[in-house]
C-alpha cells in the first residue's frame, strides 16, 4: 500500500484511452454524438467504481456543515450521506455534462482535443498523489496517514515524472488548450490547498477524493471554455 499512488496516473491512462477509443476510432466514433458524450461521462465511474466520489460527497457534506474542525473530520468519517452530499454531487455532475457536450459539440473538436481530455484523468490523479504526499495531514490517523506517514522519495519522483509526461502530451496536443488545462489544474492545486488547510487542518482520503473529482470538473470547464473562445 505504500506505494500505490505510484500507479494512480496509470488509472487515468486506461480511462483516458477508453475515452479516446470511442470517440476517436472506428467504429465506435460513428455512434451518435449523444450516446458518446453519455459514455465518456460514465467511463471514469464504470473503471473506478466511483470511489473517489464517496470521499468527494463526504467532503461536501463537512464543509457545508459549517461546524467547527472537529466536527467536520467526524461527518467525514460518517457512513451516511446528507442532503449537501446529494446536491453537490448533481451539480458538479450537471458541470462535467455540460463541459463535455461543449467540447464534443464545438466545431474545435477533434483527436487532438480528445486526447487532452483523456490526458486529465491522468493528471488529476498525478496531483492527487503529490497533494496527499505533500501536504499537510488534518489527522495523525487513517489510511491516508498510514500510507503517506513514511518518507517517498522514490514515490513522489515517479509521480513528477509522470506529470511532467501528460502535461508535455497536452502541450503537443495543442499548445493553448494543453497549457490552460495546466493552469486551471495548477490554480486549484492552490485553492484546495487553502480550502482543506482552512475547513479540516489538512487532507484527508476523503478530501484526496474531493480534490481528483472536482479538479477534473474544472479543467474540463476550462478546456470547454477554450474551445469557445478560441
Amino acid at each position: 500500500m505504500a506505494h500505490s499512488l505510484t500507479f494512480f496516473p496509470f488509472v487515468g491512462a486506461v480511462i483516458g484511452a477508453v475515452i479516446c477509443l470511442l470517440n476517436c476510432i472506428s467504429p465506435f466514433n460513428t455512434l451518435p454524438v449523444a450516446v458518446r458524450i453519455i459514455l465518456s461521462i460514465l467511463v471514469p465511474l464504470i473503471i473506478t467504481g466511483g470511489f473517489h466520489v464517496d470521499g468527494f460527497m463526504d467532503t461536501e457534506d463537512a464543509m457545508n456543515s459549517y461546524a467547527p474542525k472537529e466536527k467536520k473530520l467526524e461527518i467525514l468519517k460518517d457512513a451516511h450521506i446528507g442532503a449537501f452530499a446529494v446536491i453537490s454531487l448533481v451539480k458538479w455532475l450537471l458541470t462535467y455534462s455540460a463541459a463535455i457536450t461543449t467540447i464534443f459539440l464545438s466545431d474545435k473538436f477533434s483527436y487532438r482535443v480528445v486526447v487532452i481530455l483523456g490526458m486529465t484523468f491522468v493528471i488529476s490523479r498525478g496531483l492527487s498523489g503529490l497533494t496527499s504526499l505533500l501536504f499537510e495531514k488534518a489527522k495523525k490517523d487513517g489510511m491516508l496517514y498510514e500510507e503517506t506517514k513514511n518518507k517517498q522519495t522514490g514515490t513522489i519522483a515517479a509521480l513528477v515524472i509522470q506529470l511532467i509526461i501528460a502535461s508535455a502530451a497536452v502541450v503537443y496536443m495543442n499548445v493553448l488548450y494543453g497549457v490552460v488545462v495546466i493552469i486551471s489544474f495548477g490554480l486549484y492545486t492552490l485553492y484546495y490547498r487553502y480550502k482543506v488547510n482552512k475547513e479540516f487542518g489538512g487532507v484527508t482520503g476523503d478530501t484526496a477524493g474531493f480534490f481528483l473529482t472536482t479538479a477534473e470538473v474544472v479543467s474540463t470547464v476550462m478546456l470547454a471554455i477554450a474551445t469557445l473562445v478560441v
